[in-house]
């Protein structure tokens, strides 16, 4: 792809930026993940890339993923996409910043984790509402525990309450606090600060830093992906909770 429809892409010497371009909320849907994957894949193996930040317009992170994204005529589809997407950024070689302002929901908030460095405004809010309709968030099922601890992480996901970046901050997911309005001057200043040093040790670095985390972390990413698509969907539950939250309407849930 050249020409992106719900997302920007600048590639420069050492940096690349990816910016989230969806109004209102920048929810993900299929055509905006293939874009998101076709971005990544043009820096995932570039050995001179020392940074990559990740934000969103409009005065919002990320939404998530489009509900309708999840029904079982979509799903199928959507979720090794957005699987994709997170392969591609452990791919990348240099240090990934999420910059993080209004609402990081659902599959926006497994974006914002995933990332290695993240700012966030105090405003930020963080929540992984899936719960609520019958489902479970995945990728954050694999990778929270591993940032925050089991319990939180169970908290988190179970409750479906909205986190404050300030309470993800004591938690350690926030890795820096910043003023309204400073964002991406401080984002900038961080990352043109890393490009200043040598690609081979901040490659090294994380990479070194990685092989304790992540690789158990992308293994147990594909097993609560086959979980999710194998075990859950084949329940009844999820699809009357997302059918429900489409409709407006409270989930009949199945009577155990």
């Amino acid at each position: 792809m050249s020409d992106y429809r719900f997302i920007r892409f600048e590639h420069s010497k050492f940096r690349a930026d990816v910016i989230l371009n969806r109004p209102a909320k920048n929810i993900l849907n299929y055509e905006m993940l293939e874009e998101l994957v076709d971005a990544l894949g043009q820096v995932r193996e570039d050995e001179t890339l020392k940074v990559l930040t990740v934000r969103g317009s409009g005065g919002t992170f990320c939404g998530g993923i489009e509900r309708q994204e999840r029904t079982a005529e979509r799903v199928g589809l959507t979720m090794p996409l957005f699987t994709r997407m997170f392969d591609y950024l452990n791919d990348i070689h240099g240090i990934t910043i999420a910059a993080i302002q209004g609402e990081a929901v659902d599959g926006g908030f497994e974006l914002a984790a995933f990332c290695d460095v993240n700012f966030a405004t105090e405003s930020a809010v963080f929540q992984h509402p899936e719960i609520t309709f019958g489902h479970y968030p995945p990728i954050a099922a694999a990778i929270l525990p591993r940032l925050v601890g089991r319990n939180r992480a169970v908290d988190w996901i179970i409750s479906g309450d909205k986190i404050s970046a300030r309470e993800a901050y004591r938690a350690g997911l926030v890795t820096r606090l910043v003023r309204e309005g400073e964002l991406k001057e401080e984002v900038d200043r961080y990352a043109n600060k890393i490009v200043k040093y040598s690609a081979p040790a901040v490659v090294w670095a994380k990479r070194s830093i990685d092989s304790s985390l992540y690789s158990p972390a992308m293994e147990a990413m594909r097993t609560s992906e086959s979980t999710y698509m194998v075990e859950l969907m084949k329940n009844i539950d999820p699809h009357e909770g997302l059918k429900a939250a489409i409709e407006g309407r409270e989930p009949k849930w199945r009577e155990m």
